[in-house]
């Protein structure tokens, strides 16, 4: 087939030119989805932190508040520790250990005493939690039930609740003269006497479980002590929670 007159082809110079201008505008495209599927993933992962540290912070909130319940205090007026002996200061990682314990109608699995009391409802036994992360990085609680404290079963054992938590410290609010407010915060153990608490400080470090850039080595804080993270490019995020022993006055 013969062209029409004057109609001519590409030249080589302005196909080399437009497969050059496509080279660039594919490379562009390419470097643009990469960049926006590592934002995504990266947020992805930032949301996961988040979730569980909203998780972390329900469980041990309601704990916390809990602590030191029993119900008929009138009946004992010494009540009983909210903040049990297994509180108490770790290393860095993996921090500190949190113990627990309150009078409760339901067991470590919530669900209702099997035992009686006189009116027929569901006797109040002796419920003891301890939190900790364990070896696997996991937030892990123990909790045990029984009527005293002689006499307790274990119905949890290190078990991980939260995953990717590489450290957990805590601090306590302490009232030296018991005037009902708190004079400061202290490590575990130091008062002169357990209802001197009257608030627990958790804060704990979270990690991604998969990598998500190049950074280096960075110092975290948590409460009063200062970690120093590996350089091994995951997502790291600090979630602090401020919890009342409110128990006692129930």
């Amino acid at each position: 087939m013969r062209l029409a007159c004057g109609q001519t082809g590409f030249s080589l110079l302005e196909v080399t030119l437009a497969v050059f201008l496509s080279v660039i505008l594919m490379s562009g495209i390419t470097g643009l989805m990469g960049s926006s599927v590592s934002a995504y993933r990266q947020q992805l992962g930032q949301g996961r932190l988040e979730e569980s540290s909203r998780f972390a912070h329900e469980i041990l909130t309601s704990h916390i508040s809990q602590a030191g319940y029993q119900p008929a205090p009138w009946l004992n007026p010494a009540g009983v520790e909210a903040v049990t002996a297994e509180s108490v200061n770790g290393s860095l990682k993996p921090g500190d250990q949190l113990g627990l314990q309150r009078w409760s109608d339901r067991n470590c699995y919530g669900s209702e005493n099997p035992v009686l009391d006189a009116t027929g409802r569901p006797a109040f036994h002796l419920l003891q939690v301890r939190f900790r992360v364990n070896s696997s990085n996991n937030l892990a609680m123990t909790c045990r039930y029984g009527p005293d404290a002689a006499d307790m079963t274990t119905q949890f054992n290190n078990f991980g609740l939260v995953e990717n938590v590489e450290s957990m410290q805590v601090l306590y609010a302490r009232d030296s003269d018991g005037d009902g407010v708190a004079d400061g915060w202290v490590k575990a153990g130091d008062w002169s006497q357990e209802r001197q608490v009257l608030a627990v400080k958790v804060a704990m470090l979270f990690v991604s479980d998969r990598v998500f850039s190049r950074a280096g080595a960075a110092k975290v804080t948590l409460l009063d002590e200062t970690i120093t993270t590996p350089a091994d490019g995951r997502l790291r995020s600090v979630s602090t929670l401020m919890t009342a022993i409110r128990g006692r006055l129930q």
